[in-house]
C-alpha cells in the first residue's frame, strides 16, 4: 500500500510541475479590462539550451516599473494592453563573476503599442560570459513567433487565442526529463 501511495504522490507532483507557473497581474494599470481598443501582445519565452541553472527560472516582466507577469521557459502568453509607449523591463537571476555568485539582472527596452495591432515579443537569453546571462526582449513577426512557439505551451489568455490553432501544432518531441 505504501508503494502505491508513493507512486501516486510522485505522479501528482509531476502533474503540478507540468502545469507551469506563468502568472499575469490582470490588475496592472496598463492591462485593458473588458472590450475596447487595445494592443494584443504575445510574450514568448523559448526554451534555454540547458535543462538546469539560473536561466531556467521564471523571469519577471515589468511595464513602466510595475510587475506585469512572471513567465516560465517554453511558454507563451497573451496580454491585452492599453495603447501607448511603455518601458518593458525583464528581470532575472544569473550566476556571474569570478566566484559564481547569484546576481539579479535586468534589461529595459521602450515599445510603442498601437490599438488594434498585434505584437510578438520574444524573450531571448543573451550569454554575457562572466557577467552572466540576461534576457532581452525582441519584436518578431507572426511567422517567427509561430516557428519559435511550435513546441511551446500556451498559457493564460493565449489558450483562447493560441498561435497554433487546435490540431495544427506538431507533436511534442520526446522529452527525456519527463
Amino acid at each position: 500500500m505504501n508503494i502505491r501511495a508513493g507512486i501516486a504522490v510522485l505522479l501528482w507532483l509531476q502533474i503540478l510541475a507540468l502545469a507551469g507557473c506563468t502568472t499575469i497581474d490582470m490588475q496592472h494599470s496598463l492591462v485593458q479590462q473588458g472590450s475596447g481598443n487595445y494592443a494584443a501582445v504575445y510574450f514568448i519565452r523559448p526554451d534555454t539550451e540547458r535543462y538546469m541553472g539560473a536561466t531556467d527560472n521564471r523571469i519577471l516582466i515589468e511595464l513602466d516599473k510595475k510587475l506585469l507577469l512572471k513567465l516560465v521557459k517554453s511558454e507563451y502568453t497573451l496580454v491585452h494592453l492599453k495603447p501607448g509607449e511603455v518601458d518593458l523591463t525583464i528581470k532575472s537571476r544569473t550566476i556571474a563573476g569570478p566566484f559564481r555568485e547569484f546576481k539579479d539582472v535586468k534589461r529595459t527596452k521602450r515599445f510603442d503599442f498601437e490599438a488594434g495591432s498585434t505584437y510578438y515579443i520574444s524573450i531571448e537569453a543573451v550569454d554575457g560570459e562572466f557577467r552572466g546571462t540576461y534576457f532581452q526582449p525582441r519584436l518578431v513577426d507572426l511567422e517567427a513567433a509561430k516557428e519559435m512557439s511550435r513546441f511551446m505551451r500556451a498559457s493564460g489568455p493565449a489558450r483562447r487565442a493560441p498561435l497554433h490553432p487546435r490540431g495544427s501544432n506538431p507533436q511534442i518531441p520526446f522529452l527525456p526529463f519527463i
